[in-house]
């Protein structure tokens, strides 16, 4: 058994930050947000909602400053800005209306947008892998092992937290451009619609730029993952100097945070990436095997590409070229095009005599009027069109077809000789034996009178129902209520008590029936 994970309402909170990047309205909010991030003056000044739309004016958006306002609170009540606390001094009423509220850029908010933006310029291109960054965190871990077994004490705090901030930066950009450039690869080399130029580019970057990546991560691994060892040891020591002397305290008295690698914590994605864990290995390690599979998929791509004449050849170049011509062609021009490319020709009404007597049908004839065509197994079911012996003859259900007609007519003789036995006990009903097919029926009429009256029975209501017996009578059943008398309906089946209730048969002539509904 399992159990689909919730987010929490903290989570559900913060993450309802994003929304203003993908509703209706996304355009303005967008351009809301640029105001508060642009420069330096989303953080250190705030602006109200007259403000905004001013600036919004000056790049292009006209927005009223009653729509303005609904934006502005629309992204404060998702915590991407803050009213402002700054009291405000007004000489009018009307001053004071326009400046009441004015507005800042949150933390969580300025984090979002900084995320939209970065995706929004993303271009699904290949990245270079910073591979230059090894040398440099090789470098600088060897002189905080320096630093750690020598001077550590008379070093600058932060001096020493400057070093350690360079080196995982310079890793964090080493693993983000290793992540892109090996996703951007492995979408390339699942198509399997790459054409003999694409496949020419993408054997170079295989063959010439992977393997020098590939290479240089194998000359400096070793190297990073005995400095990585001889330090391990020392990292509490150098993030304890490192985070030494006065800090930012936040309001609620704990440390504001720090860059990366200022934690003894930080330490383990180093550890993981050129060391590996236990039963784990390193992710240097599996930058090489990504290579090998990567070298592997270009080898299939290339079996295709170079396969017979017949195999199935992708259309991917010829659908491109296509859609070049779309691009530049008028309307006459893509309308010709359109219907050479499609087969979409405008229609003809062509009528045809049948053949001979053994197709007698025309092809004109619409289907909906003519016999079933006799189509063969094989084609119908498996598209073949050999001929694979004899067409086999359709299933004949006649005799099941009469089969259910004489049961309904059994069951309706049934039922009329029900009735015909409930006719027998005409008058008000008290102690009554009848067949289990008369209590059926006799239960029949029953709910039908009581679904019909369709509201509480009364000793003055009466619900009635009737059907017929035969083509000259009909059989019609009384019900009301009458506190104390009880009917007592015995079969076969056992016994059935109607409590406070009356019910009375009679059997009336058909032409009564119009009489009795009008009466009704």
């Amino acid at each position: 058994m399992t159990t689909d994970p919730t987010l929490a309402p903290r989570d559900r909170q913060t993450l309802g930050a994003l929304r203003y990047a993908v509703n209706d309205e996304a355009a303005s909010y967008l351009a809301i947000m640029r105001l508060f991030t642009s420069g330096m003056t989303g953080f250190l000044s705030d602006q109200s909602a007259a403000e905004v739309a001013e600036r919004l004016g000056d790049h292009g958006v006209v927005l009223d400053l009653d729509t303005v306002e609904a934006r502005l609170s629309y992204l404060v009540e998702h915590g991407n800005l803050a009213r402002s606390p700054r009291e405000t001094e007004a000489r009018s009423v009307r001053e004071y209306l326009s400046n009441r509220s004015r507005y800042q850029l949150t933390q969580r908010g300025e984090l979002v947008h900084r995320q939209v933006e970065e995706l929004l310029d993303h271009t699904e291109s290949a990245r270079e892998v910073s591979s230059e960054m090894l040398p440099g965190v090789l470098a600088g871990l060897e002189e905080l092992a320096r630093l750690a077994t020598a001077g550590l004490e008379d070093a600058d705090p932060r001096d020493v937290a400057a070093r350690i901030g360079t080196v995982f930066a310079q890793f964090a950009l080493l693993v983000t451009s290793t992540r892109q450039f090996y996703t951007y690869l492995s979408q390339v080399l699942t198509r399997f619609d790459l054409g003999r130029d694409e496949f020419e580019i993408f054997k170079g970057a295989l063959l010439d730029y992977l393997q020098r990546f590939v290479d240089e991560v194998s000359r400096h691994m070793p190297q990073l993952a005995d400095v990585l060892r001889q330090l391990a040891p020392q990292v509490p020591r150098l993030c304890e100097h490192a985070n030494a002397g006065e800090r930012l305290v936040g309001l609620d008295g704990t440390r504001a945070r720090r860059a990366s690698g200022l934690d003894p914590a930080d330490w383990e994605s180093l550890h993981a990436w050129f060391i590996g864990e236990a039963g784990r290995r390193a992710d240097a390690d599996n930058v090489r095997r990504l290579a090998t599979d990567a070298m592997r998929s270009l080898l299939v791509n290339l079996r295709r590409i170079a396969g017979g004449a017949d195999r199935q050849q992708s259309r991917y170049a010829d659908l491109v070229a296509l859609a070049g011509w779309f691009d530049r062609a008028d309307d006459e021009q893509a309308h010709e095009l359109w219907a050479a490319a499609g087969g979409l020709y405008s229609s003809r009404h062509l009528g045809f005599l049948a053949d001979d007597d053994g197709d007698p049908v025309p092809p004109t004839e619409s289907w909906w009027l003519t016999p079933v065509a006799e189509v063969p197994v094989g084609l119908r079911i498996h598209g073949d069109r050999k001929a694979g012996g004899r067409t086999g003859a359709r299933a004949d259900y006649s005799a099941a077809k009469r089969a259910r007609l004489a049961e309904r007519e059994r069951v309706q003789q049934q039922r009329a000789a029900a009735l015909r036995e409930l006719a027998d006990h005409p008058g008000h009903l008290a102690d009554v034996h009848v067949s289990d097919a008369g209590r059926a029926a006799l239960l029949d009429l029953y709910a039908q009178a009581l679904s019909r009256f369709g509201r509480p029975l009364t000793d003055d209501a009466v619900a009635v129902a009737d059907t017929p017996v035969d083509d000259a009578s009909r059989l019609r059943i009384s019900v009301r209520e009458a506190v104390g008398e009880s009917v007592r309906v015995t079969s076969p089946q056992g016994r059935l008590t109607l409590a406070d209730l009356a019910v009375e048969l009679r059997v009336v002539s058909g032409a009564a029936e119009q009489g009795w509904r009008a009466e009704a």
